[in-house]
């Protein structure tokens, strides 16, 4: 079974999933007969909570075998956990009402906010002539007067959150100007001094819970979106969870965690309510996954693995990446591409490694300004799945 997702925020996985159309078109069209049933399962909610896939499994069945198509080449063996942390912070009246990020597991290109009670010169004067805000975080920031008051918008890189290198995350940027401006006072500034410490990195060390290893590598943090807490609340509603109540005096800051195998989540939640409690806040609502793993001898990822070098020609090795496919919820299954990384496997003739010239500097990234795909990269991963699907049903008899 191949699997991937037409995901609203990836033009990338819409071709994928037509190349898996023509996989099995070809298939057909060739009479080649599979020992197994062989279908595709399109998946609508890998961006949410993969509600998707946890009710097939639980209602229809899990397939014997799975191959998910939403991961790296040449096989994804391990996942890093999945933790995502709601943090209510009570606020003052000017990050009341705060919105910022589009999604939970997008490090944010921009944020922005609006100050009441101020002038433009005052707020010019704090962040760009005063000295207290660093030349890399004064060139991010734009001043705007408007008929509500000041805006100050940041602009940072987007990009996804379990792959933050490269990016820059705009609410760290607002919150760091923000609490060295002077503008702000009371739980405001208490507020943007948190967000700005455990936003610092992508990494985690503003919180407490930075860790690597050499199996899945390091753990990634995103503080990625911001809401009023009682629009956290009506949603948490609409979506049958229980969190509490929540103050309208305060915002909800979300963590995207990808946590290092062999670390314990238990762990990471006692040090980030350790460091909410300081800030005056609390955690609010918690949802982990814990980690996926297929120890790389196992033969079917050796199969697969082989196919890869096979056809183009090299010695890749199974990958660990920081990304939640439905592989975690379907037993026995298996991540095979569709993605090429140069991260993960050597520079060979026939797959495009490197960002398009046309792309923008800082743009091309997963989940951000002009995601991209290579129909080269496609073509050979059509080659791949045929190649494995083949290998891989012969070895399943």
């Amino acid at each position: 079974m191949n699997r991937t997702k037409p995901s609203s925020q990836s033009r990338v996985a819409v071709d994928v999933a037509l190349t898996n159309y023509f996989l099995l078109r070809f298939f057909k069209e060739h009479d080649h007969r599979f020992r197994h049933r062989v279908r595709i399962l399109f998946g609508g909610s890998e961006e949410i909570a993969l509600n998707d896939i946890k009710w097939f499994v639980a209602n229809i069945g899990a397939p014997y075998q799975a191959i998910v198509t939403d991961g790296p080449f040449p096989v994804n063996n391990i996942q890093k956990g999945l933790l995502d942390v709601d943090v209510e912070l009570p606020v003052g009246p000017q990050l009341r009402g705060w919105h910022a990020g589009t999604a939970t597991n997008t490090v944010p290109g921009a944020a922005a906010i609006t100050l009441t009670g101020v002038d433009e010169s005052t707020v010019r004067q704090a962040f760009c002539q005063s000295g207290n805000i660093a030349p890399d975080i004064a060139e991010r920031l734009h001043i705007n007067a408007t008929a509500q008051g000041v805006t100050i918008e940041a602009t940072g890189v987007a990009g996804h959150a379990c792959q933050p290198s490269g990016t820059v995350n705009a609410i760290a940027v607002l919150t760091t100007a923000l609490a060295r401006s002077g503008l702000l006072e009371g739980r405001d500034l208490t507020a943007a001094q948190a967000i700005a410490q455990w936003t610092k990195d992508s990494y985690g060390t503003g919180l407490g819970i930075d860790c690597e290893n050499a199996e899945s590598g390091p753990t990634t943090a995103n503080g990625g979106l911001i809401i009023p807490a009682n629009e956290f609340a009506e949603a948490d509603k609409v979506l049958g969870a229980v969190s509490g109540e929540t103050s309208e005096d305060a915002i909800v800051l979300h963590f995207d965690i990808r946590y290092a195998v062999g670390q314990a989540h238990e762990q990471i939640i006692e040090r980030i309510q350790a460091q909410a409690e300081a800030a005056g806040g609390r955690i609010v609502d918690i949802l982990n996954d814990d980690p996926y793993y297929v120890q790389a001898d196992d033969p079917r990822v050796q199969l697969l693995t082989a196919t890869y070098n096979d056809v183009l020609g090299c010695e890749a090795r199974p990958v660990a990446v920081g990304d939640g496919t439905h592989a975690r919820f379907i037993p026995r299954a298996l991540n095979f591409g569709p993605e090429f990384h140069a991260d993960h496997v050597p520079a060979v003739d026939g797959i495009d490694l490197e960002t398009p010239p046309f792309i923008a500097p800082g743009a091309g990234n997963a989940h951000g300004a002009d995601e991209w795909a290579s129909l080269k990269n496609l073509k050979t991963a059509f080659v791949l799945y045929a190649l494995g699907l083949v290998r891989l049903d012969q070895y399943l008899q």
